[in-house]
């Protein structure tokens, strides 16, 4: 029985790794390099996304309000929009650009990260959907020790 479940095990990882793979990504810090040197938001959205005008739409952007540790700030990005892409950027570090994803088709946008703030700011999420942008922001107070204030 061993060598059977041995067998079809092998022969569905053989079938899974020869399947055509449909994902792609594009590599943005070689085909965009300036949004991740870029100090301001505005400027790293201009280098990303372009000219497009930026519009308030159903995008959630999950962060604490209060973060006692600056290191590690969980931020949570949803929207049930067909997206292409979607960017993560903060004002508190001298570069802006913290993350940008591109979806797959029919992707589901569902993602959570932890950033690093080396102080309080606002943290902003913008997503490319039918060729407009959607954004989302919220002020991030980081605090030592959770202290508030």
């Amino acid at each position: 029985m061993n060598r059977r479940n041995f067998l079809s095990l092998g022969l569905g990882a053989l079938a899974v790794s020869m399947a055509p793979s449909t994902l792609s990504a594009i590599n943005f810090r070689e085909t965009k390099p300036k949004a991740w040197t870029a100090t301001k938001v505005d400027a790293s959205i201009k280098e990303i996304f372009g000219d497009a005008a930026k519009g308030e739409g159903k995008i959630k952007l999950k962060a604490p309000d209060i973060a006692e540790n600056g290191a590690v700030i969980p931020v949570t990005v949803s929207t049930k929009l067909n997206a292409k892409t979607v960017a993560i950027f903060q004002d508190a570090n001298p570069e802006s650009t913290v993350a940008v994803f591109t979806v797959p088709e029919n992707g589901i946008v569902d993602y959570s990260v932890r950033i690093k703030m080396a102080k309080t700011g606002t943290v902003t999420v913008v997503a490319e959907v039918d060729g407009k942008l959607i954004q989302a922001s919220k002020l991030v107070k980081v605090t030592i020790g959770g202290c508030g204030g």
